[in-house]
């Protein structure tokens, strides 16, 4: 219940908040042991009519385990969620792979992504809190 009422505030924020929004960052576990990093950091592009609102930015996923034969260490792209209150839908662009995906905003659950033609992996995202520096 708090996350939820955190997240309607963020939103609400960003909406109703006058100057700019200040960039939020994204944090999340990609892969089926979380065997990637993933962060971003996002800016307000628009708040819509219906209540949402659209971020965007640069993505960056690292990997945090041994790469296998072929496997490079980092990738990066971009993304854009639209979000209404802890849910979200987005579109990502990861080396080159483009793919949109729905979700909830939480390190405990997780939305299932296929980029590329691959088939889907877990993905987990939330905003990281003030303070808070570990993904």
């Amino acid at each position: 219940m708090t996350r939820l009422i955190r997240g309607c505030l963020a939103v609400l924020c960003l909406i109703g908040c006058g100057g700019e929004a200040p960039a939020r960052d994204l944090v999340g576990k990609f892969g089926y042991l979380g065997e990637w990093d993933v962060s971003a950091t996002l800016s307000e592009e628009r708040a819509g009519r219906s209540g949402a609102a659209s971020l965007s930015g640069p993505l960056l996923m690292k990997h945090n385990a041994v790469c296998g034969p072929g496997e490079t260490p980092e990738k990066s792209g971009q993304i854009r969620l639209t979000l209404r209150g802890e849910r979200y839908s987005a579109e990502m662009t990861l080396a080159g792979a483009s793919c949109r995906f729905s979700g909830t905003l939480s390190p405990e659950r997780h939305s299932f992504v296929a980029c590329g033609g691959e088939q889907s992996i877990p993905l987990r995202l939330w905003f990281r809190d003030a303070g808070s520096r570990a993904p």
